[in-house]
């Protein structure tokens, strides 16, 4: 290939970089029959040049004013509350990196708002159904599905805690309507590099252990960074428009706190036996999640403001028994 023309060819290929399906039997298709237990194992196609090529362009947002204080928080051990959810379906889309490009994704696994689909964008999911207990969270969580032996293995209930990443936990404001964000990378290269953890029985490291005790859950934890630019409602790797915390506090090119995730799947798994357990991604360490916020702006406010700045460990309802 002439020189000239290999520019257009690598930022085709930068694009499709995100979520794109990885080759071989650890992809698994599923566009007959989205909620099917035993998905063929073909990859899915690659999506054309000219269809990635006409993404929408980056939305942004406004912020809420950053509140400040001039006193210390008042000592809080927990400043949160979850989002118990159920699997709703599995697929290879993905609205966020392969928007209306259904079987572009590796499989994934959705918990949250079950209508969602390729095509799906945060308007479409406000409003409509759930499968967590707080039922005006439509959002829809993702992530790549678990498979062992080439067989899909249903998680258990899914929790997704929104938490205070930041020292004053006063600060924090809601997701904006609108808002998108892809946690972790497939793209890690080891076990080492994974940000999460995997636990089971008295196991707590980095990746998936030889075995579990008969009976116990097999479960992956990964958190979020915390701090959005407050402008960009998403960002072209789905990333950068959020940062981690330094020292506690929001840095000044991401001023805005938001709520940390803390995405946690249990797996219930027979006998314990982890052996030929991976990702539809890849190895345990391309572990990620998506988000797509589908909140009821006032019920996400008003937990954001009860639960989080009001320094509580609030259930799936907004209670705290102990700190009502």
């Amino acid at each position: 290939m002439p020189r000239r023309h290999l520019g257009p060819l690598l930022a085709v290929l930068v694009l499709l970089g995100g979520c794109s399906s990885p080759s071989g039997a650890a992809a698994v298709a599923e566009r007959s029959n989205p909620a099917s237990a035993d998905p063929p194992a073909a990859s899915a196609p690659a999506p054309s040049a000219a269809a990635s090529a006409t993404a929408p362009s980056v939305p942004t947002g406004s912020p809420q004013p950053v509140k400040t204080f001039a006193d210390k928080p008042p000592q809080a051990q927990y400043r949160e509350f979850p989002a118990n959810c159920t699997e709703t379906q599995r697929r290879s889309d993905d609205p966020i990196v392969f928007p209306g490009l259904p079987g572009a994704s590796h499989n994934h696994t959705f918990v949250g708002n079950p209508a969602v689909d390729a095509s799906s964008t945060p308007d479409s999911l406000r409003g409509g159904q759930s499968s967590c207990q707080e039922k005006r969270d439509a959002s829809s969580y993702w992530f790549p599905t678990l498979l062992q032996g080439g067989a899909p293995v249903p998680p258990q209930q899914v929790t997704v805690y929104y938490k205070s990443g930041v020292k004053d936990y006063r600060t924090v404001q809601p997701f904006p309507a609108g808002f998108r964000l892809i946690v972790g990378d497939l793209k890690t290269p080891s076990a080492r590099q994974f940000g999460g953890t995997w636990s089971c029985g008295g196991y707590l490291g980095n990746d998936i252990p030889a075995s579990c005790p008969d009976g116990s859950s097999l479960i992956v934890r990964l958190q979020a960074p915390s701090c959005w630019d407050g402008v960009h409602l998403d960002s072209p790797d789905h990333r950068s428009h959020m940062a981690w915390p330094v020292d506690g506090a929001c840095p000044k090119d991401h001023p805005v706190p938001l709520p940390m995730f803390e995405l946690k799947v249990p797996y219930k798994l027979p006998g314990g036996v982890t052996t030929g357990l991976q990702y539809s991604s890849g190895p345990s360490y391309t572990f990620h999640y998506d988000f797509m916020n589908g909140w009821d702006a006032a019920r996400q406010a008003q937990l954001v403001e009860h639960c989080i700045n009001g320094g509580r460990q609030c259930n799936s309802q907004g209670v705290d028994q102990h700190k009502p």
